[in-house]
């Protein structure tokens, strides 16, 4: 018999094998996808839950290698891991968000944490917390942040023992204001205190103190911490006599190896800082006599909106991204959730209130009225040390202020702060992550640390040097 015989007689039998056949391959290729698809994610899983591990043991190898003599920067670089969790993030078309009400339920008890999430992840600013409420259930890792906690083992704040309040200052968050307010309406005296803030704790000494602090947008606290710290260490404040007022400051400048010293390539002395944001030729007449370009002395150029053409931006943008966000050498450039937590445990200090800057002498008229007090009207120490920004904002480009909302992403997130209209896309750059620690109790912390944000200079700002 024929084969074609054979299949006029069988057609239902060839039709069947047919079948069979694609039905086999469709499985082979299923169970080939899914594979793939596990592997993938427990990859991604496992990068992330140990990306802890490895910055530990980065650091530690550091530690050997300065035992040996050798020269490490103090500096956390991506390791090749962490860039390719980098790297999967921005690639990513969608990302599982959980809402911030959701968010808020768990914290609250008030739906479960299901162990199947193990990271929850979501937006700053979308909790219906207050800010001292979500910074209570955050977490500032000690070795992350290291360099970010107080240095000093003891620290002075203002203490109203009168009115029993406490005040912790943070750098660039109202601190100047808020001291002298405190010192001056509430009565209160700098007291010393441990660095970690314990006194305030449940049997210390100032446990039934009501403690409050300021904090500060974290974009627009970058830009005035980075002026400051600009200002500080410029070379021209090297030459300030021995026995004068900043002798010793002068003396820390000279022998202050710099970590980005080229941000003062070409300006050497305070004249030319001075020419960058006030260029001679903006200076009245009646005013040039008077016009001393010496750090420290105030002249005509010092309140001036800056008139600079690029050039101190430039410099700002080039220091963003060369700044690896942990290693930091100032207090003032110090993340402000790791100025109010204890540096052994990374958990925050008794706050009951947080008090933003944006409004901050509405937000002091209202403290001192509780304790029927009342602030003067117009006096200029309630405005602290309020310096026009040297470099110019408008002239930074969004994918800097993109990093630096990066960078400063634990305030973000334990703040409870909303993104500035430059950061908030939807979270990609910047979100935050809820789990538990070994104890089972929740915490707050960035989805990606700043030593797990990518360096890389955007192809548009290679002109920074």
């Amino acid at each position: 018999m024929s084969n074609a015989e054979c299949a006029q007689r069988h057609p239902k039998s060839t039709t069947t094998w047919v079948l069979l056949i694609i039905v086999i391959i469709y499985i082979l290729v299923f169970a080939t996808t899914l594979s793939i698809h596990k592997k993938h994610k427990r990859n991604i899983r496992g990068h992330f839950f140990h990306s802890h591990t490895q910055v530990k043991r980065r650091k530690k190898e550091a530690t050997r290698d300065q035992h040996t003599g050798q020269h490490i920067p103090a500096t956390l670089d991506l390791t090749d891991v962490q860039q390719e969790v980098t790297d999967t993030l921005q690639n990513e078309k969608q990302i599982d968000f959980a809402d911030g009400q959701q968010v808020t339920d768990i914290l609250q008890n008030k739906i479960p944490f299901e162990e199947q999430h193990q990271r929850l992840r979501f937006i700053p600013g979308t909790l219906t917390l207050t800010q001292a409420e979500t910074l209570s259930h955050c977490y500032a890792d000690p070795d992350i942040y290291e360099h970010h906690f107080p240095k000093r083992k003891i620290r002075g704040i203002p203490i109203s023992l009168k009115h029993k309040l406490v005040f912790i200052m943070i750098a660039k968050s109202g601190s100047s204001t808020g001291r002298w307010v405190m010192n001056n309406v509430l009565d209160a005296e700098e007291l010393k205190v441990q660095k970690d803030l314990l006194e305030l704790s449940l049997g210390g000494k100032y446990e039934d103190f009501s403690t409050i602090t300021f904090a500060r947008d974290p974009l627009s606290r970058f830009y005035s911490s980075y002026d400051e710290v600009f200002y500080r260490y410029g070379p021209w404040m090297a030459g300030h006599e021995k026995n004068g007022r900043y002798g010793a400051w002068a003396k820390h400048v000279r022998e202050f190896d710099h970590p980005h010293d080229y941000m003062y390539e070409n300006m050497t002395t305070y004249q030319d800082f001075q020419d960058a944001f006030c260029p001679p030729h903006i200076i009245p007449e009646e005013h040039t006599l008077k016009h001393f370009a010496k750090p420290r002395i105030p002249n005509w150029c010092s309140n001036q909106p800056t008139r600079e053409n690029g050039t101190l931006a430039a410099i700002f943008e080039r220091f963003v991204f060369s700044y690896d966000g942990v290693s930091t050498w100032d207090v003032h450039l110090n993340l402000q959730v790791p100025m109010l937590s204890n540096q052994k445990t990374g958990r925050p200090a008794r706050v009951d209130e947080v008090f933003s800057t944006e409004m901050s002498i509405k937000n002091w008229e209202n403290i001192v009225s509780r304790y029927g007090q009342t602030l003067p009207e117009d006096d200029e120490n309630l405005y602290g040390r309020a310096i026009p920004r040297r470099f110019n904002p408008k002239l930074v480009s969004r994918e800097t202020k993109e990093r630096i909302c990066q960078l400063a992403a634990i305030d973000y997130c334990c703040l409870n702060f909303k993104l500035p209209k430059e950061c908030n896309d939807q979270g990609k750059d910047v979100s935050c992550a809820l789990d538990k620690d070994e104890q089972g109790v929740y915490r707050i912390q960035p989805w990606s640390h700043p030593h797990e944000v990518s360096r890389d200079v955007p192809k548009a700002r290679t002109d920074l040097g």
